[in-house]
């Protein structure tokens, strides 16, 4: 077939067609933000409509694009979640801010792979100049790192170093490797050394206090025992901000413990490390410049859309021992230092997108000192959320810290242990009806096998109002489910 009957199949725009597309396309953007305040937070639909709504068979000839971008308009985004809606109170999904919406489409445009500097020089230098920038934030130190997918990519690759390292410092197999976290610790951080190849029975885990942090003494004991067993503690898994309250565990404290035991420590900070960015948190900075390897994710409390997440490392040549593997189709043959970086000697990933635009496009746009004030309203807000709990007689603080407050609704009398099946009933139709109303949203959780709702602020829209909006429907709802007594309202 000759170059001319291909012709046809061209899939270029014409740049005033383009133009056309992408003001109609900004048109939709535009919407869906102004949309973020407005719209309910998740879309009133059963799976079987969702499923109805887009399941078709698999085209074979092309539509207009002008059609496709109304199918957009009618279905896609009216049926996705508002998550910067100010009445979002669930999970650890931030606001977006609109100036990262821009770089990901510029970003797209681009199309750049960031395997190594040769392959986009800019870009790489870019994120490796976005990374010195939040290493420096947080207070870590050294710019050795790079952006991920989310927490759940740096912390396997965090511990993924920290194995390899274990290994070549003992000169061991990883069947004699041990790790060290808490229930609290996000759930992707014990994946990942199962993954990774530890056995679960080597998996330890370690008694929480009552503010649900690690305890030092437990995880000293336990690392001796180990060691009297012939095992090598390879890796403490803490954290700075868990999912569930926002706990931090005493990084001081077991970095001093730890101090002549050559036991590799990562942070995860996903969620909280963030919260070094601000005044009140500061003392975070001094921490972080005590471990190994921290995460952080820029897309959860930096208000930077999806996907982007960050590790941070303090050796640079622990990755490369971790990660590097020759192929011959990879030999870089660059001689100047900057050249010659190469991310896939230092990541699981190959192919990478480029994520650091949208963070040093925001950042640039903001500034670090606006963004860390915008973490404080929400700390503050949370505190604010606590403060009123505190004042409402059937409510109870179950845990608490940072931007996130796990709570419940209870009769006045109190509870009893007897009474924890019906006080989870209660709490879980309480949520369905709060979830219902469609301006507020929040997720469910446990702690101690105690039911929770749970509230998380990472939107720079949420104001005390929406606050006491959550409060009265908790309350009301509490009110209308038949089980509790209603408010005094004299």
């Amino acid at each position: 077939m000759g170059a001319d009957a291909l012709s046809e199949e061209w899939f270029d725009i014409d740049a005033g067609e383009l133009r056309a597309l992408g003001a109609r396309t900004m048109e939709l953007v535009i919407q869906s933000l102004e949309a973020e305040c407005k719209s309910p937070i998740t879309p009133t639909m059963t799976g079987p409509e969702a499923r109805a709504l887009v399941d078709e068979p698999l085209p074979r000839v092309g539509l207009d694009v002008p059609s496709i971008l109304d199918v957009c308009e009618r279905i896609v985004i009216p049926g996705s979640r508002r998550n910067g809606h100010p009445g979002f109170f669930g999970y650890v999904s931030s606001s977006v801010d609109p100036v990262g919406v821009l770089a990901d489409a510029i970003a797209s445009a681009l199309n750049q792979n960031l395997p190594a500097w040769r392959s986009a020089p800019i870009p790489v230098q870019l994120e490796r100049t976005v990374v010195g920038w939040l290493s420096e934030a947080v207070g870590f130190g050294p710019p050795h790192g790079y952006l991920t997918s989310g927490g759940s990519m740096a912390n396997f690759s965090g511990i993924a170093t920290a194995l390899r390292n274990a290994e070549v410092r003992e000169e061991c197999g990883r069947e004699r490797l041990t790790v060290y976290l808490t229930d609290q610790t996000h759930f992707s951080s014990k994946k990942a050394a199962i993954v990774l190849g530890i056995a679960e029975a080597h998996i330890r885990t370690i008694e929480v206090d009552e503010a649900y942090r690690m305890m030092p003494g437990a995880l000293i004991e336990q690392i001796e025992r180990d060691r009297e067993a012939g095992l090598v503690p390879a890796c403490v898994c803490l954290s700075a901000g868990t999912t569930n309250t926002g706990a931090i565990d005493p990084i001081a404290g077991i970095a001093s413990a730890l101090r002549d035991a050559p036991v590799w420590m990562h942070v995860d900070g996903a969620y909280g490390a963030a919260a070094a960015l601000t005044e009140s948190h500061a003392a975070l900075r001094e921490l972080f410049a005590r471990v190994d390897s921290l995460s952080l994710d820029p897309h959860k409390w930096l208000f930077t859309p999806l996907d982007c997440g960050c590790l941070l490392v303090r050796d640079d040549m622990a990755m490369v021992e971790a990660m590097s593997v020759h192929a011959d189709y990879t030999a870089v043959s660059n001689t100047e230092d900057d050249e010659r970086y190469a991310y896939f000697d230092r990541s699981l990933e190959t192919s990478r997108r480029f994520r650091a635009l949208k963070v040093w496009m925001i950042l640039k746009a903001r500034g670090m000192d606006a963004i860390a004030r915008r973490l404080e309203d929400n700390i503050a807000l949370r505190e604010y959320l606590d403060e009123r709990i505190a004042n409402e007689p059937r409510l109870e603080v179950m845990g608490s810290g940072l931007s996130v407050t796990c709570f419940r609704y209870v009769p006045e009398s109190g509870v009893g242990e007897q009474d924890e099946p019906s006080i989870e009933a209660l709490n879980r139709q309480i949520l369905d009806a709060v979830v219902a109303r469609g301006d507020l949203f929040m997720s469910p959780t446990a702690l101690d096998g105690r039911f929770a709702l749970r509230a998380c602020i990472v939107n720079f829209r949420t104001r005390r109002a929406d606050v006491d909006r959550l409060v009265e429907a908790v309350l009301d709802a509490g009110l209308g489910a038949g089980l509790g007594v209603g408010r005094d309202c004299s």
